[in-house]
């Protein structure tokens, strides 16, 4: 059977004390050496070719359940800058936790501002989220533009033992394989990645995988209606793999605030930047589902049929919603 996808919508005690950081918030944009990316006006074109049954983002389609998921995670990025904001993101993060606990967070770089240097680990990793880490919640990192640039090139944080990397880019497996399993693809997009072969390890990967759900997740957008935009280097080195092995969902940060889009030949691109690091403005594309550039993050309720996501902001209140079903 032809698989489809369909997305639904609808818009709309914690231990620690903020770090007031020198740091000031123009600092985070000055490595542009080290990004990939494009300016919105020069964002890709891509040719939509998503399923027809696209529902309308005030529609009144309800996505709660009372069915208890095989799997529940976070994801986060663009967090590591130790700000007041950053701390509000880990507040509600726990908050969320504790009303439905969540097993790990998949983080998708910048993990460390402004250079990526591990001496900061404490101060803008272990401190803002030391209530999951007590809780043994795991993080599960990628490298961005930051974290290569005093890191050795990545590799002190690619040893770092809480970010559980192991390498520039690594999968992993959750879930219960008879039931709702989920392979985690965890790439390295910055331009100085072993990128061709990267692309061989990800398409073999891809093609031994069997498990039901297949995520990819990266530092850089390859659409995106922010500050950065999108980048055609990335559409062509990694869509044609995503269609080919039917790829529902790539994550990612880079720009500051959250985008979701259409399914673009059955895939829907996520940028989920509003982790901590001071927000961008957003445009909106044709490719945009739904834009808000907020301080944020994401929980993921993953079922044999579905998986439900919810961006919720610093408030603990879900902002977007959507669901993605296969046949």
């Amino acid at each position: 059977m032809k698989r489809r996808q369909l997305l639904f919508t609808l818009g709309g005690a914690f231990v620690g004390i903020p770090i007031i950081v020198s740091l000031i918030y123009d600092a985070i944009t000055k490595s542009k050496a080290s990004s990939i990316s494009q300016s919105p006006s020069s964002a890709p074109k891509f040719e939509n070719t998503s399923s027809p049954n696209l529902a309308d983002a005030n529609s009144e389609i309800s996505l709660d359940t009372t069915e208890e998921p095989l799997l529940r995670f976070a994801a986060i990025a663009d967090n590591g800058f130790g700000s007041p904001d950053q701390f509000a993101v880990a507040k509600s993060m726990w908050e969320t936790y504790q009303q439905k606990p969540y097993a790990f967070v998949l983080m998708a770089g910048d993990n460390i501002y402004p250079y990526g240097e591990i001496k900061l680990a404490k101060a803008y990793f272990e401190e803002p989220y030391a209530p999951l880490l007590k809780e043994n919640v795991q993080f599960y990192a990628v490298l961005g533009n930051h974290d290569i640039i005093k890191s050795n090139n990545g590799m002190d944080q690619i040893n770092y033992k809480l970010f559980n990397m192991g390498d520039r880019y690594y999968s992993f497996t959750k879930g219960d394989v008879r039931e709702g399993t989920v392979e985690f693809f965890a790439l390295d997009t910055n331009n100085n990645a072993p990128w061709e072969a990267q692309l061989a390890w990800l398409d073999r990967q891809l093609t031994k995988s069997t498990a039901p759900w297949k995520i990819v997740y990266g530092h850089h957008p390859l659409y995106s209606s922010g500050r950065h935009g999108g980048d055609r280097e990335l559409v062509a080195k990694l869509a044609p793999i995503f269609a080919k092995h039917k790829v529902p969902l790539y994550l990612c940060g880079h720009d500051h605030g959250y985008e979701r889009s259409i399914p673009l030949d059955g895939t829907i691109y996520i940028v989920n930047g509003g982790g901590g690091a001071p927000l961008y403005k957003f445009g909106k594309s044709p490719q945009t589902a739904f834009v808000s550039p907020q301080f944020s993050f994401m929980t993921f309720d993953v079922y044999q049929d579905k998986i439900i996501t919810k961006a919720i902001a610093t408030d603990g209140k879900v902002f977007d919603r959507a669901i993605i079903t296969k046949a």
